[in-house]
C-alpha cells in the first residue's frame, strides 16, 4: 500500500498540472474599441430633473440640456479617435449633431428669456418655438445613437455595457 500513496499524488496532481498549463483565453479583438466606448459613457451625464411649466425654469432646463450636451461633445473627443475603422466619421456627424442641438438650445434659451412671467400664451408660443427649433435633432440626447449607426461601434457599446 505504501507504493500506491505516490502513485495516488501523481494521478491526483496531473488535472492541477493541466489545469495550470491551459493556455489563458483571447483577447477580445474589440477590446480597444470598448474601452473607447467606455470612456465616451463615462462622460456622458443623467439628467434627472424635469422642468416646471414656466418660462424660467424651461430655460434653466434647457441651460441645463446644454450643459449636458457640452460634456457629451467634450467625453467623446477625450475618448480619442475611436480604434476602429471607418469611424471618424460616424464621430464627426455625432459631434456635428450636438453642435447643432446647442445652437438650437441657445435660440431656445434666448426664446424662453423673453417671455414675460405669467404670460401664458406667450409661454405657448414660446415653447412651440423651441420645438420648431428642435426638429430633426432626436439624436442629439443621445450621440451614442449616432455613434452606434458605425457596426463596430455598436458593438463596442454593447460590450461595454453603455
Amino acid at each position: 500500500m505504501p507504493r500506491l500513496a505516490p502513485l495516488l499524488s501523481l494521478l491526483l496532481g496531473l488535472p492541477l498540472i493541466a489545469a495550470c498549463a491551459a493556455p489563458p483565453p483571447a483577447p477580445d479583438p474589440d477590446a480597444p474599441a470598448i474601452a473607447w466606448a467606455a470612456k465616451v459613457c463615462a462622460g456622458i451625464p443623467q439628467i434627472t430633473v424635469a422642468p416646471q411649466e414656466n418660462a424660467a425654469d424651461l430655460g434653466a432646463f434647457v441651460h441645463t440640456l446644454s450643459t449636458a450636451l457640452a460634456q457629451e461633445a467634450d467625453a467623446i473627443r477625450a475618448a480619442g479617435p475611436p480604434p476602429v475603422s471607418d469611424a471618424r466619421t460616424t464621430v464627426d456627424k455625432a459631434l456635428g449633431t450636438i453642435n447643432a442641438a446647442q445652437e438650437s438650445l441657445r435660440q431656445a434659451g434666448s426664446r424662453l428669456a423673453q417671455v414675460q412671467s405669467g404670460d401664458s400664451a406667450g409661454l405657448r408660443q414660446a415653447v412651440v418655438d423651441v420645438n420648431a427649433g428642435m426638429t430633426g435633432l432626436a439624436d442629439a440626447g443621445d450621440p451614442k445613437a449616432t455613434l452606434r449607426q458605425n457596426a463596430a461601434l455598436d458593438r463596442a457599446f454593447d460590450k461595454a455595457g453603455c
